[in-house]
């Protein structure tokens, strides 16, 4: 009896944390049409934490631009042992023309593409192979990933907990700490507590919104993965932040997503769910977004997952004394 032969592919993904997490809605489409297949992938050193517990990635190869050219060549000559049998480029012009390949595919980037959500046409790359297919941004987590964030944080799971994102990659896109204070402040009664998540650059910001907070804060910047953060994230009950990667996260994890947008297109950047909402100044200024706005659109979203969940918060935890608040 002959072995069964699998097909190889491999694809291309992206560097930046949201750009990669737009990326995944193509890779489960390639699993849902070739369950079989074996797919490799070729990700950025920062963004390759993300496909880690993928259950159906064989293999990842790290692009390291700190190694310049010799890295490059490197990684090529690794890649090219392998003769597969699609190739999806998601993010370069000429790699696939260096590489072994029978079939190509790639995203193209020209007028009639510019109104597309990423996400979109990501998948308009692969529609040949996929056909219609549109599923969901998706991440994954493993068990121990998992198992610390219940140990680090146990108050999770009791009552209804936001997750806020108060950073971003650059200044324009960040609103005021002090502004996600207030609202918080302003839905004390309707949420147990607050979850903040980043980068160890958001430390900063983490201390000076839990200073300004009357209500329980958990403070998880700097101190988690990638994956424990999608981890943790799956146990909130909805997100609040700025346009960055946290955001696309939130929405995989199947949270409700309300994303403030400074410059940036939300037609093209929103993050990949049925769930996302945003708010955006007419401006494209950061600062033009008032506490007001957000309160109003927060609570309405806070109401509409009251309802879908069929619970009531639980305000005996409104008064708990949460140790990680610092």
């Amino acid at each position: 009896m002959m072995t069964p032969v699998h097909p190889r592919i491999l694809m291309i993904t992206l560097s930046n944390i949201g750009d990669a997490i737009l990326t995944t809605p193509v890779m489960e489409a390639l699993h849902a049409r070739m369950p079989e297949a074996r797919i490799d992938l070729v990700s950025d050193v920062r963004s390759s934490a993300l496909f880690t517990s993928c259950p159906y990635i064989d293999r990842i190869f790290v692009r390291d631009k700190r190694s310049g050219w010799a890295g490059y060549m490197q990684l090529i000559r690794l890649l090219r042992k392998t003769r597969y049998d699609i190739l999806v480029d998601l993010r370069t012009d000429f790699l696939p023309y260096l590489l072994r390949a029978k079939q190509v595919f790639k995203k193209h980037s020209n007028a009639s593409t510019m109104h597309l959500h990423s996400a979109e046409k990501h998948l308009a790359a692969v529609q040949a192979l996929v056909g219609n297919l549109q599923p969901p941004a998706t991440l994954w987590a493993s068990a121990q990933d998992h198992a610390l964030v219940a140990d680090l944080f146990p108050l999770l799971g009791h009552g209804r907990w936001l997750a806020i994102g108060p950073g971003a990659n650059f200044a324009g896109k960040v609103w005021p700490v002090e502004r996600y204070a207030a609202v918080a402040n302003a839905l004390a009664a309707e949420i147990s507590g607050v979850v903040l998540l980043g980068s160890q650059a958001e430390t900063a910001l983490a201390q000076r919104f839990s200073a300004l907070a009357q209500l329980p804060v958990l403070v998880a910047c700097g101190r988690l993965t990638l994956p424990q953060s999608f981890a943790l994230l799956q146990k909130c009950d909805g997100y609040l932040g700025n346009d960055s990667g946290l955001g696309h996260m939130a929405a995989a994890a199947g949270l409700a997503t309300l994303t403030l947008f400074g410059p940036g297109s939300p037609v093209r950047y929103l993050p990949w769910s049925q769930r996302a909402h945003f708010i955006q100044d007419a401006q494209q200024d950061i600062l033009g977004i008032d506490v007001e706005t957000v309160i109003a659109r927060l609570r309405g979203l806070l109401a509409e997952i009251a309802v879908n969940a069929q619970v009531e918060p639980d305000h005996q935890s409104l008064s708990l004394k949460v140790a990680q608040r610092s």
